[in-house]
């Protein structure tokens, strides 16, 4: 045992194995270690460990998180650089991104600089778990979840945050063909929702849409509002992007649709190298009018865990719009992205954060 601060690590007596190189991974394994630390409303955050991640303690029957659904989550990743070191992709935004989740859902704020330590030394820890071939990661899931011991339809008194850390290949096959369908009877999100925050139950209900779409052949959910205009929210748990006339558009940040990471960082990297963007609202109407006269071009989607996806074709009412065969807008913010992401790219915003790296920088 070893204690740094006021983090505890507790390194694991039985490491399991490692993935072999070159194994197809998603996210079905989980490393040696997990992070956790418990919030109370009179001793607010204590209990920073670093531990097996089956000797963590877990969330009580009566949980808030459990019964009202008050959790939240976020996702960054940690990649291997050029140089060896290894780095995580804008850790800063996605904490800041899960304290606004945590603020909707009456959760505590949790701190920047003391989760980035606790997240170095994760990493630090279970660095052999980091897949060697290239765009692969480390996933680290940060889940903050209310506890307790009552059933009062009540803000938790008690929570707990982990983070955990799984190994990942590359996110998707560069252009491989993927089409979304719109599932009608089903909505994602409505303005005074929570479809802008990472909640933990914006992903279950949307299992069975994707389970119908995926009965059709489809890989995602195009998401659709449930208006008269019936306005483009996302695909699937990405944000979305058309090429529109030319010009790089995408949904406005209205309410209904999350704050991507990726979908920032690409619309960064478009204004600076002066592309036209587009922030507004689009309809479902204009999308397959747009695809069918020819005036999209392009469709592709961008997160955290799928990257940026070409989406071929999309499927509405039995009827299949399929877009054009070239994909050099979307996969020419992929490669950028993987350049900063492995040092080979100068990081022009400083979102790549080493590990060796303690001081805060802006979101």
């Amino acid at each position: 045992m070893s204690t740094d601060n006021d983090l505890t690590v507790n390194e694991t007596a039985t490491p399991r194995p490692k993935p072999e190189a070159g194994a197809e991974l998603g996210l079905g394994l989980v490393t040696d270690h997990a992070y956790v630390m418990r919030w109370t409303r009179r001793r607010s955050w204590r209990g920073m460990t670093i531990a097996d991640r089956d000797e963590l303690p877990a969330t009580k029957p009566t949980a808030a998180a459990l019964h009202l659904g008050q959790a939240v989550f976020d996702s960054l990743k940690a990649y291997r650089m050029a140089d060896g070191s290894i780095a995580v992709y804008r850790p800063d935004s996605h904490i800041k991104r899960l304290n606004n989740a945590a603020r909707r859902m009456a959760l505590p704020q949790v701190d920047f600089d003391r989760v980035w330590f606790a997240i170095r030394r994760l990493v630090e820890l279970d660095a052999a778990w980091l897949p060697q071939q290239p765009g692969a990661a480390l996933h680290l899931r940060c889940l903050l979840a209310g506890n307790g011991t009552t059933l009062e339809v009540a803000p938790a008194e008690e929570c707990l945050f982990t983070v955990l850390a799984s190994p990942v290949g590359r996110p998707t096959q560069p252009d491989a063909p993927t089409r979304a369908m719109v599932v009608d009877g089903y909505t994602r999100a409505w303005p005074g929702g929570t479809g802008d925050i990472n909640a933990v139950g914006n992903q279950g209900q949307g299992l069975v849409p994707r389970e119908i779409a995926a009965n059709y052949g489809y890989d995602h959910v195009l998401w659709v509002g449930g208006e008269p205009q019936r306005r483009v929210q996302q695909v699937g748990a990405m944000n979305v992007f058309f090429v529109i006339d030319g010009v790089l558009t995408t949904p406005t940040l209205d309410g209904t649709l999350l704050p991507g990471i990726t979908r920032d960082s690409v619309i960064k990297l478009a204004r600076d190298a002066g592309t036209r963007v587009d922030e507004r609202p689009i309809e479902l109407a204009e999308v397959l009018a747009g695809i069918s006269d020819g005036r999209i071009t392009e469709c592709f989607g961008t997160g955290t865990a799928e990257g940026v996806v070409s989406i071929s074709g999309l499927g509405y009412q039995a009827e299949e719009y399929r877009l054009p065969a070239g994909t050099a807008v979307a996969s020419g913010y992929r490669d950028l992205l993987d350049g900063v992401r492995d040092g080979s790219l100068v990081d022009r915003f400083g979102w790549m954060r080493r590990l060796t790296e303690v001081s805060t920088v802006n979101a």
